[in-house]
């Protein structure tokens, strides 16, 4: 009789850590898929990031040219079509002496803002 008590003790025992271990599995298998999704999603960041630097040098290019001087003359209100061609071609001979700086791109940026805004 004394060998029958071990027996109910050992049922219980082996559910309790039967349902530990399938938990543990699940968990498992849970983890390994949410790893799959992270290294997926790391992917997209980094290929928006590099979409996201592509597009700003695109901005900025833009801007260069839009706040040209080049653009300012041949925008140039009133003006014949002689004199624009004679200022165009002075001011691209100045601009491509001159390379364009951050500095000279905030500036133009900033003429273009008061010039729109006022």
């Amino acid at each position: 009789m004394a060998e029958m008590n071990w027996v109910w003790v050992l049922i219980p025992i082996a559910a309790i850590f039967a349902r530990v271990f399938r938990d543990y599995i699940r968990l498992q298998t849970q983890q390994r898929a949410l790893g799959t999704s992270n290294r997926e999603l790391e992917r997209v960041v980094e290929d928006l990031r590099t979409t996201n630097q592509t597009l700003a040098q695109r901005v900025e290019n833009l801007e260069t040219i839009v706040v040209s001087q080049t653009w300012n003359v041949l925008h140039a209100p009133g003006a014949s079509e002689a004199d624009r061609e004679q200022k165009v071609a002075a001011v691209v001979r100045q601009e491509v002496h001159a390379p364009p700086t951050e500095e000279m791109n905030r500036q133009r940026a900033e003429q273009l803002a008061r010039r729109l805004g006022g």
